[in-house]
């Protein structure tokens, strides 16, 4: 026998329970109000003990055969069960008996958005504004219907109906944040929370979804102010002290950050992400011990994060342990397989190694994924010209060249492989339109070779652009 009535205080309800299921249990039949029935199939479904809860609902339509609420309950119960025609041809019944019955409309509302029937749900639950008693909720349902159908706009015309009649419905304050941000109506936004709060100013959560819209429009110093005052109003605002962390990140500002980050473990002892910045944090301060302290212990948490093996795999390479590094970097890509930074990264560490023909592959692959990546021209011929093969290096660099013609560092590498290749003359004469384009970038052509120090017409055509 169910005996759970641990969210059920009143001793009524448990009797009634009680007396329910030793009926059951004696195969009897004992007389129960509709009130009481109403209260037994509301406990089952709270419980979703939804076989009890049919059960209960056949039994009071027995009992009770013109009570609409009971095939209410049984609709709803068959929609639950994703059995929508058989729920549907009950509520025709309903309407047939009451059609005027609001909870009818939001049962016909629900069915439909369950069936993706997002246009018919709307309707009915428009319908439903007529009678209905708790019109802001409704609103809110209109609204995610909207949402269903993409139009993000005409949802937080809903959800802005929702909070003039309930100005503290915080499911509708977060709500209305992630429409404006998908309707990009950034400003707005900042507008809406900005008018909210001076009509509700200790509301926290207005507070920080304001904080949230100035961080997503990169309004750093002002998303932080926000933050402050949730954390004033409610310094148990866990989610406030997380998105501070991030804004003092975005602002370099990584000791500060890491005392926030601090903080929000006191409250969130076991989220991964928490760990994560603060591993980012040290890793910015290049403090590799610490940083990869807080990166592992984020792994012992979820270790299905790839930007939390990715940090492992940079402070390894950091701390001179590239080995080390590559399973993570690999780890990483195992759970992001098209990111082209992983890519990236697991290629220099190849090179590194000494894998010549995995880092080619690992370049190659970026080169394909980010086609906007210019630089990876670069470290993809250089890849080549390590392991040997001048002439594929120089053939990369022209391909390079020929898709990005006003990235000069690419020529300068071009004039690097000419002179190893003994291309000198032709090699000259790239340096002189390199230099004329962009003199700048000369420090990195003679940083790639210091061996062209030694080089005395390489070094005089320098001095003469430098005058």
């Amino acid at each position: 026998m169910n005996k759970d009535f641990d969210k059920y205080d009143n001793n009524d309800v448990s009797l009634l329970i009680t007396k329910f299921e030793l009926m059951l249990d004696q195969n009897n039949s004992f007389y129960f109000d509709v009130e009481e029935l109403e209260d037994i199939i509301e406990y089952y479904i709270d419980k979703n003990n939804l076989k009890k809860a049919y059960k209960a609902v056949l039994f009071a339509g027995e009992q009770h055969p013109n009570s609409v609420v009971f095939i209410l309950r049984k609709a709803q119960l068959f929609a639950s069960s994703n059995k929508t025609q058989k729920a549907l041809e009950l509520l025709k019944e309903v309407e047939l008996m009451d059609p005027s019955n609001c909870e009818l409309f939001l049962t016909k509302g629900a069915i439909y958005s369950q069936l993706k029937k997002y246009e018919k749900a709307i309707e009915e639950y428009n319908k439903a504004t007529k009678e209905a008693e708790n019109l802001d909720d409704i609103y809110i349902n209109i609204a995610f219907e909207y949402e269903n159908l993409g139009n993000f706009r005409k949802a937080t015309d809903y959800l802005k109906k929702s909070l003039e009649i309930n100005p503290d419905n915080d499911a509708a304050l977060y709500e209305i944040a992630f429409c404006f941000e998908h309707s990009n109506q950034l400003e707005e936004s900042v507008e809406f929370y900005t008018q909210y709060i001076d009509n509700n100013p200790y509301s926290a959560v207005a507070w920080y979804n304001l904080g949230i819209s100035y961080n997503i429009l990169e309004q750093f110093e002002n998303s932080i102010e926000a933050f402050d005052f949730a954390i004033a109003i409610d310094d148990t605002f866990s989610s406030a002290y997380f998105n501070k962390g991030n804004c003092l990140i975005c602002l370099e500002r990584y000791k500060e950050a890491i005392d926030v980050f601090i903080e929000t473990l006191e409250m969130e002892k076991t989220d991964p992400y928490t760990f994560y910045y603060l591993g980012e944090c040290y890793e910015k301060l290049n403090q590799f011990e610490k940083a990869l302290t807080y990166y592992e212990q984020a792994s012992k948490i979820d270790d299905s994060i790839a930007d939390v093996w990715i940090g492992i795999g940079s402070v390894l390479d950091e701390l001179g342990r590239p080995k080390e590094s590559l399973p993570c970097i690999q780890k990483a890509l195992s759970l992001d397989p098209l990111n082209s930074e992983y890519l990236y990264m697991l290629g220099d560490i190849q090179l590194k190694l000494k894998l010549f023909e995995k880092s080619i592959e690992s370049y190659r692959k970026v080169s394909e994924i980010d086609i906007t990546n210019e630089e990876i021209w670069l470290d993809y011929s250089n890849a080549y010209k390590e392991s040997g093969q001048i002439e594929m290096a120089i053939d990369l660099i022209l391909k390079g060249i020929d898709l990005y013609p006003e990235n000069i560092s690419l020529l300068y590498r071009y004039v690097n492989y000419l002179i190893i290749n003994l291309e000198e003359k032709h090699a000259y004469e790239i340096l002189t339109e390199a230099l004329i384009k962009d003199f700048s970038i000369h420090i990195d052509f003679i940083e790639y070779d210091t061996h062209l120090k030694d080089n005395p017409q390489i070094m005089n055509l320098i001095d003469l652009y430098k005058k």
